[in-house]
């Protein structure tokens, strides 16, 4: 690593100096066109006319130097002295050889300008680098230099092209990156509200079921007291599990078979709550990916029963298969609550897990009574 951070230096000098190069190489060839140009009227140039044009290659190889720190400024006095040498020139009724160090230097800032500015200062730049490109071409010349402008002018147009597919896919890549970091956000709440959920509401009711029975049912009250004690060191372990993911990069979601999923109706039935699962044998090796979203939709699910139902005698758990779909419900028989059309953390998280899979989610009244949770999860990619 330590290695890469020293080489990283290493290749930004030696690009800078191959690019300031360039445009030295540029600037040569710059004074070679003004010394040889038979269009060149060197007897109406002025002293300050004649010191401009051999200085503005020296200028466009300052501004490829600088362009790192002052990218704008760069363009600006670049593209600046070569729309006034051509006025200059204009003014004193003589012609110039373009500046192909500065045309170099143009395009090249260009890209940066395109690719790093704000938008509004991208466009007005990129316009006024595009008519000092345009000034250079109202110069009369030679033959070969104005072919070598034309091929210039070409290559600013695709310097423009350049910068503009590089400000894209620079917008792509951080829109990527903050999807992605919306995504790890909502798998972090779900994982947090789902666990804060299972566990603490299973601790609540055993709390206060010890709390009734403490007089009169010691052993009962002991009973409970353990209970508390083991979905407490399950929370624990639950939680330095997320912490670690999040410190190690390993995945947040946990392993989650379909044993697992037995346990939790079990320990549901263990804690005196009326639940009754069927899971299809045939959905035990063929849906193993599917497993966690199964576990956490059926969890979060028993969860609301246990926190916000009334007058439970039954809750029907059910995992089958129709056609492509898996299907996931889980139905009690009690008194909804009076807010359901308000859906909380829970549902919206059980509805997420559900559509990242391509599947949906509902969770309301049932038509006969009760509440009524239903997953739909794909599985023609598990067969």
């Amino acid at each position: 690593m330590h290695r890469m951070q020293q080489a990283a230096p290493t290749l930004t000098r030696a690009s800078d100096l191959t690019l300031v190069g360039a445009a030295g190489v540029f600037a040569v060839v710059d004074l070679v066109i003004w010394a040889t140009d038979p269009v060149v009227d060197t007897g109406r140039l002025t002293l300050s006319i004649a010191v401009l044009v051999p200085c503005l290659g020296a200028l466009a190889m300052v501004a490829v130097a600088i362009r790192r720190r002052r990218l704008e400024l760069a363009l600006l006095v670049v593209a600046g002295a070569g729309i006034l040498l051509t006025l200059a020139s204009w003014t004193i009724g003589t012609s110039l050889p373009p500046s192909f160090a500065a045309l170099f230097a143009l395009a090249l800032l260009t890209i940066g300008v395109l690719r790093y500015s704000s938008l509004r200062t991208a466009v007005l730049l990129t316009t006024v680098a595009a008519l000092a490109v345009a000034a250079e071409a109202l110069r009369p010349m030679v033959a070969a230099a104005a072919y070598l402008l034309v091929v210039s002018q070409a290559a600013f147009t695709f310097a423009v092209g350049v910068g503009v597919y590089l400000r894209w896919s620079d917008w792509r890549r951080v829109a990527a990156a903050e999807a992605a970091r919306s995504d790890e956000r909502l798998e972090i709440a779900r994982e947090l509200h789902d666990m804060v959920g299972h566990y603490v509401s299973g601790i609540v009711v055993q709390a206060q079921a010890a709390r009734h029975v403490a007089e009169n049912q010691p052993a009962a009250a002991a009973a409970a007291l353990e209970s508390i004690e083991s979905a407490g060191t399950d929370a624990l372990l639950a939680m330095r599990r997320l912490v670690g993911g999040l410190r190690d990069d390993s995945p947040i979601t946990p392993i989650v078979t379909w044993d697992d999923v037995d346990q939790l109706v079990a320990d549901a039935v263990a804690h005196g709550e009326p639940v009754r699962a069927t899971i299809d044998p045939s959905v035990r090796t063929t849906a193993v990916t599917l497993v966690p979203s199964v576990h956490r939709i059926i969890a979060e699910s028993l969860t609301n029963v246990r926190c916000h139902a009334r007058q439970v005698t039954s809750v029907d758990v059910a995992v089958i298969r129709r056609d492509d779909q898996l299907l996931v419900t889980v139905h009690d028989d009690g008194t909804p609550p009076a807010t359901y059309e308000h859906a909380g953390y829970g549902i919206t998280g059980m509805s997420e897990r559900a559509g990242s899979l391509g599947g949906s989610l509902t969770a309301g009244p049932a038509p006969d009574g009760g509440w009524l949770v239903h997953a739909r999860l794909p599985m023609e990619d598990l067969t």
